[in-house]
């Protein structure tokens, strides 16, 4: 058996207990979390025991260091230690011992340093036992000494703070002092070394954009010190988890990322990520404190004397001293030459960074995404004004929470699309990122302005037919005259050949040409008038349709709202998150009412009954007082006056004009016609004879 591998385990991190696999070999032992947590890999020559205990009430594995480090794997089943026992004797000649816990619940008994963990024991039995790194601080305080604790933001319940009380032995009061000499032995191992120790090396006037300032730091061996203007941090080498080095996109800078875990704090501001901004060609000469023997362990990596480019000599400090690899970019190379994007997150620009395994984004915030947990990615044009410009990039996580990256240009587009299809990451549009990639990635197809080029093109066809001239300016005015002059007199010979119609049905046919079915007598009236008075007219007309709008009544009673309106309004607050828009909200509200069952709804229901009678009750209350009459009435009043004025004044024009060169003897016809519509509009008696006595004068003038 050359390997054994146990899905499912976790291991003990500053109080989580962090899923992952663990992997045994005939050289090592390695787990790697499932979520980006703490990782461990220990040879198998530097394994000193073995043991076999319960951890978070399952069957566990302890493993001790030759170093005095201890790491604790749980989520064993029982029948594993037969596996495990057979393992380690083939392979590392270690056998597993059985160790069971004192859970009597006694409160008392031996609190000692062993190692590098606090174990607290009943005669040589344990009870608990704490890693000295998970400790922020010690109080010694007469016979008790307090200890305080780091805290992880991913675990829901967090071990605060402990006090260990220690009674003075009469025997022995005078010789030692039990509380600090547990202080002393507890603080070797947590590395919360006093800063009056030389520190390795101190870097001045550090340029860090998260958090952003500029800060001296000093670099002891388990714990960084940073020393600002207005705050100060101190970091635990054992808190970063992860170093990062990329270069910026302007080719100028370089940034220098250590990823914390815990984060450091400023009041309610977390900051899971140490930013430092070093120039790229900025050089500086650094001695660094350290003996001969810490430079042996380096294995030459550090030297007494460091000389180069300084983000290449702090990033060699950190990667010796923290036991970590360097990430650094990959094979992607961007649209600009770089292997970063620029775009947003939530309206902040920063820079996107491709990398081998995930994505880092820098900065506000900034942020380390893991291939292991991207479920599916997005490629989509940007909603906005550019649409064609920039790219919308959405990375799909496993936990639901999807990331999205706006504003990138579109050529990176294509680039983004062969690396994620290399790395076999699943892209949710494929067929359509494809066709876009087959395209050409200097410039995708617009097509206004492909119309645009086609009527250039044709213009262009059209111009080498005609023979270029030289321009002549007074050819060109009596041009534009001439056609000016044609203008006129074609908006007037409408008027003419109507006339010398209607002369030619008086004087001997009696017969006039059948309209065609096309001119309508409102046409011919319209095309018979001369232009600047029909467009007068038709400005007229324009203002006085938009005076009959139909204006809304502000005393109208409001109208009644449905179940689901009364529902959204109420919980409009609860389902908006920080960053969606108008849409996201209401699609999110749909479809929780949709999932609701019909006793949920029951109460909204009823409220939307009440509301419906409420406005029933109203509207009748308003129509009683005569609410929506007037306005009801106004356009049937308007509309009439506008199809009676217009009517009656064509047809008198009409009449006039065919009736203007008749006879002296068709005289008597005319007068009756004239007098018709007056007939027709009902007027009284009085005013009949009035027109009478109108036509008489008319005879006796005659």
């Amino acid at each position: 058996m050359s390997q054994l591998e146990f899905p499912g385990v976790y291991v003990e991190d500053v109080g989580l207990l962090a899923m992952g696999t663990l992997k045994l070999n005939e050289k090592s032992l390695s787990f790697k979390s499932e979520k980006g947590g703490k990782s461990v890999t220990v040879n198998g020559d530097d394994i000193d025991g073995l043991k076999w205990q319960k951890l978070g009430n399952k069957p566990g594995l302890r493993v001790g260091v030759s170093d005095g480090a201890v790491h604790r794997f749980g989520g064993f089943k029982d029948t594993d230690l037969e596996k495990l026992q057979k393992f380690t004797d083939a392979a590392w000649s270690q056998p597993i011992e059985q160790s069971n816990l004192f859970i009597k619940g006694w409160s008392y008994g031996q609190a000692e340093v062993k190692g590098r963990n606090i174990e607290f024991s009943w005669e040589d039995k344990p009870i608990f036992e704490i890693p000295c790194t998970n400790v922020s601080n010690v109080t010694a305080n007469k016979n008790e000494a307090v200890l305080e604790f780091h805290q992880n933001d991913n675990s829901q319940v967090s071990l605060m703070e402990m006090r260990f009380h220690m009674p003075v032995d009469a025997e022995t009061e005078d010789d030692v002092d039990k509380v600090e000499e547990f202080k002393k032995a507890v603080l070797a191992f947590a590395g919360l070394e006093a800063e009056a120790e030389q520190p390795i090396c101190l870097l001045t006037d550090i340029l860090c954009t998260t958090p952003r300032g500029r800060y001296d730091i000093k670099v002891y061996p388990t714990s960084i010190a940073l020393h600002g203007k207005t705050y100060d941090y101190k970091i635990p080498i054992k808190s970063i988890n992860r170093l990062f080095l990329v270069p910026h996109k302007d080719g100028r800078s370089v940034f220098f990322v250590l990823s914390l875990n815990p984060p450091i704090r400023q009041g309610q501001t977390r900051y899971s990520y140490l930013i430092m901004d070093f120039p790229k060609d900025e050089e500086q000469d650094l001695e660094l404190a350290l003996t001969d023997e810490q430079l042996a362990q380096s294995n030459g990596a550090l030297e007494r004397t460091m000389e180069g480019a300084l983000y290449k000599t702090v990033s060699a400090i950190f990667k010796s001293i923290c036991n970590l690899k360097i990430t650094e970019p990959g094979r992607f190379i961007g649209h600009s030459g770089t292997p970063a994007i620029q775009c947003t997150h939530r309206q902040n620009p920063g820079l996107l960074y491709p990398l081998e395994k995930g994505f880092l984004f820098i900065h506000k915030p900034a942020m380390y995404i893991r291939f292991e947990d991207v479920s599916s990615c997005h490629l989509a044009r940007s909603d906005g004004g550019t649409v064609t410009r920039t790219v919308d990039f959405e990375v799909d996580l496993k936990s639901g929470a999807p990331i999205i990256f706006n504003a990138m240009e579109k050529e990176e587009n294509n680039k983004l699309f062969d690396y994620l299809s290399k790395k076999s990451i699943k892209i949710r549009n494929p067929a359509r990122v494809e066709s876009r990639a087959a395209e050409s990635s200097d410039e995708e197809p617009d097509r206004y302005k492909a119309t645009v080029k086609a009527e250039g093109l044709q213009k262009d066809d059209d111009s080498d037919d005609e023979t270029d001239e030289d321009y002549d300016l007074d050819q060109d005015l009596k041009r534009k005259k001439t056609e000016k002059d044609s203008s006129e007199g074609s908006a007037s010979e409408p008027d003419d050949e109507y006339d010398s119609g209607s002369e030619q049905d008086s004087s001997g046919t009696g017969e006039s040409e059948p309209e065609s079915e096309s001119e309508t007598p409102a046409k011919k009236s319209k095309r018979s008038e001369p232009r600047e008075k029909r467009e007068k007219k038709e400005k007229k007309e324009g203002k006085r349709g938009k005076k009959d709008k139909k204006e809304k009544d502000p005393n109208a009673p409001k109208r009644a709202s449905t179940a689901y309106f009364q529902w959204f309004t109420a919980n409009r607050l609860k389902i908006k998150e920080d960053g969606d828009s108008v849409a996201d909200v209401a699609k999110k509200g749909g479809a929780k009412w949709k999932s609701m069952s019909a006793e949920e709804k029951k109460e909204w229901e009823e409220l939307a009954e009440k509301d419906k009678a409420r406005y029933e009750a109203e509207m009748k209350e308003y129509k009683k007082n005569g609410g929506g009459a007037s306005s009801s009435s106004k356009p049937s009043s308007s509309s009439s006056k506008k199809s009676s004025g217009p009517s009656s004044s064509k047809a008198k024009s009409k009449e006039y004009i065919s009736e203007s060169d008749d006879s002296d003897d068709e005289e008597p016809k005319k007068k009756e016609k004239k007098a018709a519509p007056k007939e027709d509009s009902g007027e009284s008696d009085g005013s009949e004879g009035g027109s009478d006595a109108s036509d008489a004068s008319e005879d006796d003038s005659d």
